[in-house]
């Protein structure tokens, strides 16, 4: 997993050498995928849900600005915490996405890769879960709308599943994020 880190990072720094590209940043939050655990409040945890912070460098592919490509590394997140236990799941990320610009909109493909997924809850009255998840590779179809240059609204859907010892959990999830996009 660490390699895998490691050589997301080496490709965003060979791509950041580029005159033309640019840092990119981004917040956002998702929900979906199979509920992995619930509160009688309502509170719940989905295997592709929570907050998401992700750094990287988009890099523009033609004189245009009618195409470019972003490659992100990230982290995403959720957990709840209730007076008998708590529950979280994180997962780092690494996408690739093809981006095609037309005045304010962008429309975005590409691979998502999903390393070292991880389920833990302790729970009063049950003994400790901890789940690793097999590093798991998805599809990410995404719109965004630039109100001014510098600044991206957008929404994302993301199509994975997460395995374990043969049994598997969808954790696709439709999401919104900010960024510095272009």
């Amino acid at each position: 997993m660490k390699m895998l880190l490691a050589a997301a990072w080496a490709v965003i720094l060979t791509f950041s050498t580029s005159s033309r590209a640019d840092l990119y940043l981004e917040l956002g939050f998702e929900n979906g995928g199979d509920e992995l655990i619930g509160t009688n409040t309502g509170e719940e945890i989905s295997a592709g849900g929570g907050l998401k912070f992700a750094g990287g460098i988009q890099n523009p592919l033609n004189d245009e600005g009618t195409a470019s490509l972003r490659l992100a590394v990230g982290y995403l997140f959720d957990n709840i915490n209730a007076d008998n236990g708590e529950a979280d799941i994180d997962t780092l990320t690494f996408d690739v996405t093809y981006l095609m610009n037309s005045g304010p909109h962008s429309f975005g493909v590409g691979p998502t890769i999903h390393l070292a997924p991880e389920y833990t809850d302790n729970v009063a009255g049950f003994p400790p879960l901890r789940v690793e998840f097999d590093d798991a590779i998805g599809l990410v179809l995404q719109y965004g709308y630039h109100p001014v240059p510098g600044f991206e609204i957008g929404f994302r859907f993301s199509d994975i599943e997460y395995e374990n010892n043969g049994d598997s959990l969808d954790a696709s999830s439709f999401g919104v994020f900010i960024s510095n996009g272009f």
